[in-house]
C-alpha cells in the first residue's frame, strides 16, 4: 500500500495540506493566492486484478484491443511487443467486482483503467462494507481544490531572442508571427516551420478547462477529430450553459494550434487535435484528478501521439508524495507513456512559496512525463515557476519555455491576442515541439523524445532544478529526430524472439530469450536513459529473472544484445 494511503487510512475525512495549481493567481503585491483542499464525496477504490488462466487472459487482451483505434494500436506497437499490443493494465475493470461494490451500497461513478480502480460515492457504512471485500486493496478520497484564474501579464509586445542563439535563428519573419514572435523565436520555432514541419500527420491531445471560443480567427483551420467533456459527461467542450469556463483551454490551445498569419502562429498548427475538458474552472467547484485520468484513457484509445496537460496537483499531497509513483495522475501518466504516448505537463506556479511548497506537483513528477518549467521574456528562470527536484532527487523540470507574457487567443474576442503568465503556457509550446519531432520521425518513442529534448536544449551539459536541461532548440531537436535510426526499435529482426513478462509487473520481471538470439549482454535503462546496476538471475530454458526491489515504479527499457542482433522492450514497473 502506498505511503499516502496508509496516512489517509481507508476513509479520510478532513484534510489540511498544501497545493499549487497551474491556475494559481499572482496577486498585485506578488503574494500567491492558494486555495484549500476540499473533499468531493467521491473515493478511489483500488482493486486486485482477477485471476485468469493464460487462455482467458489472451482472450481478455484481444477483447480490450477491440476498443482501441488502429492509430492507437500502431502507436503502441512501437513500445509493446505483443500482438495485439495491449497489456494487463489496459483491461477494463472486472464487471463482477463492480457489481459487488454496488451491492455493498456504493454508487460506481467511473471505471478507471491503468490503475484498475473505480470512483464511487456512498455512505460511510457502504464504504466500510466495500472495504471489506477481498479484492479491494485500498480506498482513497478524491480530493479537489477551487481553481483560480490564470495570471495575465503585461500586454506590451516583446521581441525576444534566445540567449546565445547566433545566426541560426530566423529573424526575418517577425511580421508573419506577429504577437507570437518572441515566444516562437526563443525556441527556434520559425526555422523549423521554414523546413515544412508544422505538425501535419500528428495527433495532439489537449486536456484543460474546456474551450469556450473556437470561433476565434486563429482556429479557422483547426482540425478537431474528437472531443469530450468529462466534467459534464457530454461531447461539448465549450461552455454552452455547462459547469465550468473554457477560457484557459482556449488560451493554451492557441499556443499550439493557432494560425493567423501576420498576427499569430502556434507551434504545430497543421496537427489534428483531440480536446477534453477535465478541469472545472469555477471558483467554488472542485477540480479533480479523477477526470484527468479518465481523459487520459480517452486520448490513449484514440491514438493521440502527444498530450499537452497544463495542470498540477499538489494541495492534498505532501512533498514526500512527489516521487513519481504516489499521485494517481503520475502513476497513470507513466503507464500511458509505456503505451507510447508522449505526455507533456506543466510543473506549476509555486516558485515563490516557501520550501517545500515551491516544488513541482503531479503528474509533472512522473518519470516518463516531459515536465515543463518556465523562463521569463529574457530566457532566465521565471521565479514563479515551480522548482525541482522531485522528492526522490531526480532532476525536474526536463525543459523550460517562456512562461511570462506568453501571447494566446483572447477568449472574449474573435480577433484579439493577450499575454498570459504561467507554466500552463510554456507546456503547450514544448508539446508542439514534440509533435514536430514526431512529424520528422514518426517511430520515436516517448523515451526518444525526452532524450532528444535533453540533448538539444540550452543546458544540455549542465542541467539544474530550475529549468532542467534548458530552453529547447526546436530545429536541433527536429534535426536529431530526422537522424535517429529506428531499426533496433521496430520492426524486430527476423528470427528474433525475446519476451518480457508479466508487463506491467510488481518487483520481479521475467525475460525469456528465444533460440534465435545468443545473448551477449542484457541491459536495463530508466526512462531518462540511465543504465541501472541491476542483478539478473539465470533460470531454466533461456529465462532469467530481474529483481527490481528498491527501484521506483515507472517505465523501464530492456535491451538485449546478441552476436548479430539486438532488441529493445519497454516495460512498466507497477507496485
Amino acid at each position: 500500500m502506498p505511503d499516502y494511503a496508509r496516512r489517509l487510512g481507508m476513509i479520510a475525512v478532513v484534510f489540511n495540506l498544501s497545493i499549487t495549481s497551474c491556475f494559481a493567481t499572482v496577486a498585485a503585491n506578488g503574494a500567491e493566492a492558494l486555495s484549500s483542499p476540499v473533499p468531493t464525496g467521491r473515493y478511489w477504490v483500488f482493486l486486485e486484478r482477477e485471476r485468469m488462466s493464460p487462455v482467458e487472459l489472451d482472450r481478455a487482451l484481444d477483447e480490450a484491443a477491440s476498443g482501441l483505434t488502429s492509430r492507437s494500436l500502431e502507436r503502441r506497437r512501437r513500445v509493446i511487443d505483443r500482438e495485439p499490443p495491449v497489456r494487463v493494465c489496459d483491461l477494463p475493470v472486472d464487471r463482477a467486482q463492480v457489481e459487488a461494490i454496488e451491492a455493498a451500497g456504493c454508487r460506481v461513478l467511473r471505471r478507471i483503467r491503468y490503475l484498475n480502480a473505480v470512483t464511487v460515492d456512498g455512505s460511510g457504512a457502504a464504504l466500510t462494507a466495500a472495504g471489506r471485500l477481498q479484492f479491494v486493496k485500498e480506498i482513497v478520497p478524491v480530493m479537489a481544490y477551487p481553481s483560480l484564474s490564470d495570471i495575465r501579464g503585461d500586454d506590451r509586445p516583446q521581441r525576444v531572442a534566445k540567449p546565445g542563439s547566433g545566426d541560426r535563428f530566423t529573424v526575418d519573419q517577425e511580421e508573419v508571427y506577429g504577437r507570437s514572435w518572441g515566444q516562437s523565436v526563443m525556441v527556434n520555432l520559425p526555422a523549423v516551420h521554414e523546413r515544412g514541419y508544422r505538425g501535419r500527420g500528428v495527433l495532439i491531445g489537449v486536456q484543460d478547462t474546456g474551450f469556450d471560443n473556437l470561433d476565434h480567427v486563429c482556429f479557422d483551420e483547426l482540425d478537431v477529430v474528437a472531443a469530450y467533456d468529462f466534467v459534464n459527461d457530454d461531447d461539448d467542450v465549450s461552455d454552452h450553459g455547462d459547469v465550468g469556463s473554457g477560457a484557459h483551454g482556449t488560451r493554451t490551445l492557441s499556443v499550439i494550434a493557432g494560425l493567423d498569419s501576420g498576427q499569430f502562429i502556434g507551434a504545430a498548427p497543421e496537427a489534428r487535435f483531440v480536446l477534453t475538458k477535465t478541469e472545472n474552472s469555477e471558483s467554488e467547484t472542485p477540480v479533480e484528478e479523477d477526470w484527468w485520468v479518465a481523459g487520459l484513457w480517452f486520448h490513449d484509445s484514440l491514438g493521440v501521439d502527444v498530450l499537452s496537460s497544463s495542470v498540477s496537483y499538489r494541495l492534498w499531497y505532501d512533498w514526500e508524495d512527489m516521487d513519481g509513483r504516489t499521485a494517481v495522475t503520475s502513476r497513470a501518466a507513466d503507464i500511458a507513456v509505456g503505451a507510447g504516448m508522449v505526455i507533456v505537463n506543466s510543473t506549476g506556479n509555486s516558485g515563490r512559496l516557501h520550501y517545500p511548497d515551491s516544488k513541482i506537483g503531479a503528474p509533472a513528477d512522473a518519470r516518463g512525463v516531459v515536465s515543463v518549467g518556465g523562463v521569463d521574456r529574457n530566457g532566465d528562470y521565471w521565479r514563479v515557476a515551480s522548482r525541482g527536484p522531485t522528492y526522490d532527487g531526480r532532476i525536474k523540470p526536463d525543459v523550460a519555455a517562456q512562461a511570462q507574457a506568453v501571447y494566446g487567443a483572447f477568449n472574449l474576442s474573435d480577433t484579439d491576442y493577450l499575454p498570459y503568465n504561467g507554466t500552463s503556457f510554456s507546456c503547450p509550446m514544448v508539446a508542439g515541439i514534440a509533435a514536430l519531432m514526431l512529424q520528422a520521425r514518426a517511430q520515436l518513442t516517448p523515451a526518444d523524445v525526452m532524450e532528444i529534448l535533453h540533448e538539444t536544449s540550452g543546458r544540455a551539459d549542465d542541467p539544474d532544478t530550475l529549468t532542467g536541461w534548458g530552453i529547447p532548440d526546436a530545429l536541433a531537436a527536429v534535426e536529431e529526430a530526422e537522424a535517429r535510426g529506428v531499426a533496433a526499435e521496430t520492426p524486430l529482426p527476423a528470427g528474433f524472439t525475446f519476451n518480457a513478462y508479466p508487463n506491467p509487473f510488481n518487483s520481479r520481471l521475467n525475460l525469456e530469450i528465444g533460440s534465435g538470439l545468443n545473448p551477449r549482454s542484457v541491459q536495463i535503462f530508466d526512462i531518462t536513459g540511465r543504465r541501472l546496476d541491476i542483478h539478473l538471475v539465470p533460470l531454466k530454458s533461456g529465462v532469467m529473472t530481474v529483481d527490481f526491489s528498491g527501484y521506483a515504479a515507472g517505465v523501464y527499457v530492456v535491451k538485449v544484445k546478441g552476436d548479430t542482433k539486438e532488441g529493445v522492450r519497454s516495460v512498466v514497473l507497477e507496485r
